[in-house]
């Protein structure tokens, strides 16, 4: 794989933006990203959580070390029309940006749709960080380049452990058959085969995919299922704190140089799944994606 262009360096502040900031390993990535003294646009649906958090963060900088401001975006990244309202203020603020680190997830214990009639799944997983990031082209071109999708080992096998995981391009809505856990874990596939295709497209920026480890948070909030009960419970011991899960976002975020191109497992790139590697199943699936968003070089000029 290419090696990315020259990186500013971790010492070096940067410009980030962060999606999906308002709680778990989100929260504790735009705190620690802010100790670091980087440059903070934090985005979430919350209003309330986003507003404290970015005040917190503000607290934390008079406090003691110099840290520049956070700003707080609410918007929707379900949608097209909300990703393009959160750009347009991202662009307020900022006409460089050095890394985009798309972190929104969900887990939906039933079937739910956008406003724009798309499965939810399908939508913030895959979607998001397509439309997201082919927005914010120009800025990251003035930047550093740098593209971080948070992504899960659940590309390989649901968390019920059933088989392997693959594309079912006649079922991208979910409309036939409804998983939360194999849902879930297409997604997240289909998120890994739109790292690898971007980077084969637009190898002049790096972009990596991680998974954080296997974290407790609230992605799972409102799940109504006895074995999700149960995982939380144990969870709170056996699981990785927020706050741990979000060290490896954080160093990929900011490294000097990463593995342009790569599937990390925390810190370490790793091969992900054979389904992932495919290059066929990921022009399919970009083409699919371009037909319900556009295309990344048309909307990067608009």
């Amino acid at each position: 794989m290419s090696t990315p262009k020259s990186a500013r360096g971790s010492h070096r502040p940067r410009t980030i933006v962060l999606v999906g900031a308002t709680s778990g390993i989100g929260r504790m990535a735009a705190r620690q990203l802010s100790a670091g003294g980087h440059r903070l646009i934090v985005v979430g649906r919350d209003q309330g959580r986003g507003k404290a958090l970015a005040a917190e963060l503000r607290r934390a900088g008079s406090a003691g070390v110099s840290r520049p401001p956070a700003v707080f975006i609410a918007g929707d990244v379900s949608t097209r029309a909300g990703i393009e309202a959160v750009v347009r203020e991202i662009r307020t603020h900022t006409d460089t940006v050095d890394t985009l680190v798309n972190n929104a997830g969900v887990m939906l214990g039933h079937r739910q749709l956008t406003s724009e009639g798309l499965e939810m799944n399908f939508a913030v997983h895959h979607l998001a960080p397509y439309t997201t990031t082919a927005l914010l082209l120009p800025l990251l071109a003035r930047g550093d380049g740098r593209i971080v999708n948070t992504n899960s080992e659940g590309h390989r096998m649901t968390m019920s452990g059933a088989g392997g995981i693959d594309v079912d391009f006649g079922d991208l809505q979910s409309e036939r058959h409804y998983s939360m856990f194999l849902t879930y874990s297409r997604t997240k596939l289909e998120n890994l085969l739109f790292t690898y295709e971007f980077h084969r497209r637009f190898p002049q920026f790096s972009i990596v995919a991680v998974h954080p480890g296997v974290v407790r948070s609230r992605l799972m909030r409102g799940v109504r299922n006895p074995a999700m009960w149960l995982l939380n419970k144990v969870g709170r011991v056996l699981l990785m704190r927020p706050s741990q899960g979000a060290v490896p976002i954080v160093r990929l975020a900011t490294a000097a140089a990463v593995e342009n191109g790569r599937y990390y497992d925390r810190f370490v790139p790793t091969p992900s799944s054979a389904q992932s590697m495919s290059p066929l199943t990921a022009k399919r699936l970009w083409e699919v994606t371009e037909r319900l968003r556009g295309p990344i070089d048309s909307q990067a000029r608009g």
